[in-house]
């Protein structure tokens, strides 16, 4: 044998001996395997608020720079497009002829499938 066989074998002859009690069962294992369960989902809960937490902050930043490098020029588009487009009272005039168009567009479709499969 070498030393440094008999140096590993006297370090492992000093570790000490761990042994399990009698009364240690495997509804203790599960109790444990149950509170690691619980502890991992609580981490991931966690992230989950970080993550959260940081999607907020950052969406928020990004329309705060927005509205600071380019409010006045949205303003004023949107100044623009108020004047350009018509007002309320006409676009609720023709919304039921577009909502009846865009029914009969789906009812056609629906038609041409039931008559191709009949086909």
């Amino acid at each position: 044998m070498r030393t440094t066989d008999k140096g590993l074998q006297e370090a492992i002859k000093r570790q000490p001996r761990y042994k399990l009690p009698s009364n240690f069962s495997y509804r203790m294992m599960q109790k444990i395997q149950e509170e690691n369960i619980l502890r991992e989902k609580r981490q991931e809960k966690r992230m989950f608020i970080l993550f959260l937490i940081f999607a907020i902050l950052s969406g928020g930043s990004c329309i705060g720079l927005f509205i600071w490098k380019y409010g006045a020029a949205f303003i004023s588009y949107w100044q623009t497009c108020k004047e350009i487009l018509p007002d309320s009272h006409t676009l609720l005039f023709y919304l039921p002829t577009f909502c009846a168009l865009c029914l009969l567009f789906f009812f056609n479709r629906w038609l041409h499938k039931k008559m191709h499969k009949t086909l």
